[in-house]
């Protein structure tokens, strides 16, 4: 695993081109009409009350704001590099009764949060987001988020992960040959810079990484929401429990 600084800056350069991951979404290309699905019945079945939603690497918030429609959400709180994405955030959140975007990397976002301060948020939400942080950053996410959540919250994580047989080089091989086979609606050079995005950039971890991380630090047991057979691309939900807290800080 690469232990040198992550390339912030060559992210926020690449979300600035945010047609490019437009047409991801438009197409498919990366599950997001079934991660969201998933996601919806998640909200329909445990927030049948008002909610606080923090949106992590958030982008344009298309997707998440068509998901959100006819729920209980009370706030919506965005985060992002990318000043282009926000300004479509605005835009798409217009009707939503509560929100605030903020312009910044997620993980300097959360660390920023005062840790004493009490729980802010019942659902925390990252779309393909976390695979642009090393290990170590990751085990500060998760920390992080525990803090942030109150009882009976969740961690909603979609991404990219390597299959078990990966490291990272291999993963990175096999994803960009589904890329270039398989995306067809895009044109080469915009294949050409998701490619150098993707060798710069990500850092998938294996499915059985996350779940260790998460609880060592508190949450229960993931549940798997969507898994793509033999693909890159689930949806997990990390529950915070009612009492998750309590536990984990008398080292249940």
């Amino acid at each position: 695993m690469a232990n040198f600084p992550r390339p912030t800056e060559q992210t926020k350069q690449f979300f600035q081109q945010w047609q490019t991951y437009q047409q991801l979404i438009e197409h498919n290309y990366m599950a997001h009409r079934q991660i969201h699905q998933a996601v919806g019945a998640l909200i329909k079945q445990q927030f049948d009350r008002p909610f606080d939603l923090l949106d992590l690497g958030c982008g344009d918030a298309q997707a998440i704001a068509k998901t959100l429609r006819g729920s209980e959400i009370n706030s919506y709180t965005g985060v992002d590099l990318s000043p282009n994405a926000l300004a479509l955030a605005q835009q798409n959140l217009a009707t939503f009764p509560r929100v605030e975007l903020r312009e910044a990397d997620f993980l300097t976002y959360l660390n920023q949060a005062n840790p004493t301060a009490p729980a802010s948020f019942d659902l925390i939400h990252a779309g393909f987001s976390l695979h642009h942080l090393l290990l170590k950053e990751k085990e500060q996410f998760f920390a992080h988020c525990f803090s942030l959540l109150r009882p009976g919250g969740y961690l909603l994580i979609y991404d990219v992960f390597r299959q078990p047989h990966q490291d990272r080089q291999q993963y990175l091989q096999a994803y960009l040959d589904r890329a270039q086979s398989q995306w067809l609606a895009l044109a080469p050079d915009q294949i050409q810079a998701i490619a150098g995005h993707i060798k710069e950039c990500d850092f998938p971890e294996l499915v059985a990484t996350m779940a260790e991380i998460s609880q060592k630090v508190g949450f229960m047991p993931h549940q798997v929401l969507f898994t793509e057979p033999r693909g890159f691309h689930h949806c997990f939900a990390f529950p915070l429990g009612q009492s998750g807290k309590a536990l984990a800080q008398d080292g249940v």
